[in-house]
C-alpha cells in the first residue's frame, strides 16, 4: 500500500524535501482535497521549520490511508523527479501492487472471516452523548491554561461530526466536577455508550478543579460503573484526559530496532457469558505516562488532543477500531519534537500518551447515516 512506503520512506523523504517542493505539494494536495485548510496552515506554519514541515506534511497524508498517498506521490513525481528517481519510489509501488494482486483474494477472505467473528460494541443511537469539562482559568491567575479552548473546540467539532451531542462544562471545582460525573451517571437517557473529556491541570493522583483542590480518576470513573450505573451496562464508557500527571519530563530515546515477546498470562476461571466485571467497557486515556507533564501550545492546542481529534475523524470514516486510532495517536505524539523552559532551562520536550482499557469488543465511533436535531439534557 501506498501508505505503507510513505511511512518507510518517511525519514529519507524528511530529509530531502526542500521548502518550494513541500509548498508545491501542499498546494496540489489542498486542490485534490487530500488536505484542508487548516492542515494546510498548520504544516506551513511561519515557525516551523523545513523539517518540521516536511513531518507534518508526511504525517498528515499518511493517516488518510493509501489514496491520499498515492496522491502524494504523483506530485511528487511531477515536482522533484530526482528525488522520486533517487528514492525507486516508482518500483516501490509496483512491487506492492504486484504483491498485492497475488494475494488478495486470501487477504480478503482472511478479513471478512476476522470481521464476522469479531464482536463489536453497538454503536447506533443518535443523539450520543459527550461532557466536556474545560477547566482554563485557576485560582492562582499564572495557572491558566492558554490554549485549552482551542482542544475543547476540536473535541466538540470532531464528535459533534460523530453524532454527539456535545455539554461543554467550564473552569469547574473538584467538587462540581465530581457532581457532575455522578449526575451523569444516573441520566436516564443514555445512548449507546458516553464519552467524557476532562482538559485540566493534573498530578500523579488525578486532576485538579479550578479551586486546584484534587478530583482522583477513581472519582471521575467510579459513579459510571456496572454497580453505580446499570444502564450503561455492556457499553463503552471513554475518558480522555488531558492534564500532567508530574513534573518529569519523558526523555528522548533512539529507536534501533524493532522488539517483540513476553509469556502468556495465566488461564482464569471461566466466567458465563451473562455476567461481566463491574468494572468492564471502560478505556480511559491519559495524555502522558505517571510522572510526566503533557504538553500544551498556547495557540494551537495540547499535542495530545489535536492528534486525538484529527485522527479520531478519518480513522473513524474508514471504520478503525479505536484502539488502532489510539496507536496512530501514540506514534505521532511521540514523534512530536518540542523544547520547554523549565527552572531557567531549556530542554527537549517529549510525550507519548497511555491508553488504558477494559473493553470486551471492537470500538468503533461510526458516523451517524443521517444525523437528526436534539438535545441529550
Amino acid at each position: 500500500m501506498a501508505d505503507k512506503i510513505l511511512e518507510l520512506l518517511r525519514i529519507d523523504l524528511k530529509e530531502g524535501l526542500t521548502e518550494p517542493v513541500i509548498q508545491n505539494l501542499v498546494d496540489d494536495l489542498r486542490k485534490g482535497e487530500v488536505l484542508n485548510k487548516d492542515e494546510t496552515e498548520d504544516i506551513l506554519h511561519k515557525t516551523k521549520t523545513r523539517s518540521d514541515q516536511a513531518r507534518g506534511l508526511i504525517d498528515s497524508v499518511k493517516v488518510k490511508g493509501c489514496e491520499a498517498s498515492e496522491r502524494f506521490f504523483a506530485s511528487l513525481e511531477k515536482n522533484d523527479k530526482t528525488l522520486y528517481k533517487t528514492l525507486k519510489i516508482a518500483s516501490l509501488l509496483e512491487e506492492v501492487l504486484r504483491k498485492a494482486t497475488v494475494t488478495s483474494s486470501v487477504s480478503h477472505e482472511t478479513t471478512d472471516k476476522q470481521k464476522t467473528e469479531r464482536k463489536e460494541y453497538k454503536m447506533e443511537s443518535f443523539p450520543r452523548g459527550l461532557v466536556i469539562i474545560n477547566n482554563e482559568n485557576f485560582k492562582k491567575p499564572q495557572k491558566k491554561r492558554h490554549g485549552s479552548h482551542i482542544d475543547a473546540a476540536s473535541l466538540q467539532d470532531v464528535f459533534t461530526f460523530l453524532g454527539f451531542v456535545v455539554e461543554k462544562h467550564d473552569d469547574l471545582d473538584a467538587n462540581k466536577i465530581k457532581k457532575l460525573m455522578t449526575e451523569y451517571s444516573k441520566d436516564p437517557r443514555h445512548g449507546d455508550c458516553f464519552v467524557c473529556c476532562v482538559l485540566s491541570h493534573g498530578d500523579e493522583c488525578g486532576i485538579l478543579g479550578k479551586d486546584e483542590e484534587r478530583c482522583t480518576l477513581k472519582e471521575i470513573r467510579s459513579p459510571f460503573d456496572g454497580v453505580n450505573c446499570p444502564s450503561l451496562v455492556d457499553k463503552p464508557k471513554v475518558f480522555f484526559i488531558q492534564a500532567c500527571r508530574g513534573d518529569e519530563m519523558q526523555r528522548k530515546v533512539e529507536v534501533k530496532a524493532d522488539t517483540s515477546g513476553g509469556e502468556p498470562d495465566q488461564e482464569s476461571d471461566h466466567v458465563p457469558d451473562e455476567y461481566i466485571a463491574s468494572g468492564s467497557d471502560f478505556l480511559t486515556v491519559m495524555s502522558t505516562v505517571e510522572g510526566c507533564f503533557a504538553m500544551r501550545n498556547p495557540h494551537r492546542g495540547s499535542w495530545f488532543i489535536q492528534s486525538l481529534c484529527k485522527h479520531l475523524r478519518v480513522g473513524s470514516q474508514q471504520s478503525e477500531d479505536i484502539l488502532n486510532i489510539l496507536i496512530d495517536v501514540n506514534d505521532e505524539v511521540s514523534r512530536i519534537e518540542g523544547t520547554v523552559i523549565i527552572n531557567k532551562k531549556t530542554i527537549d520536550a517529549k510525550q507519548v500518551p497511555e491508553p488504558q482499557f477494559t473493553l470486551r469488543k471492537t470500538l468503533i465511533f461510526r458516523v451517524p447515516e443521517a444525523k437528526s436535531a436534539g438535545s441529550r439534557r
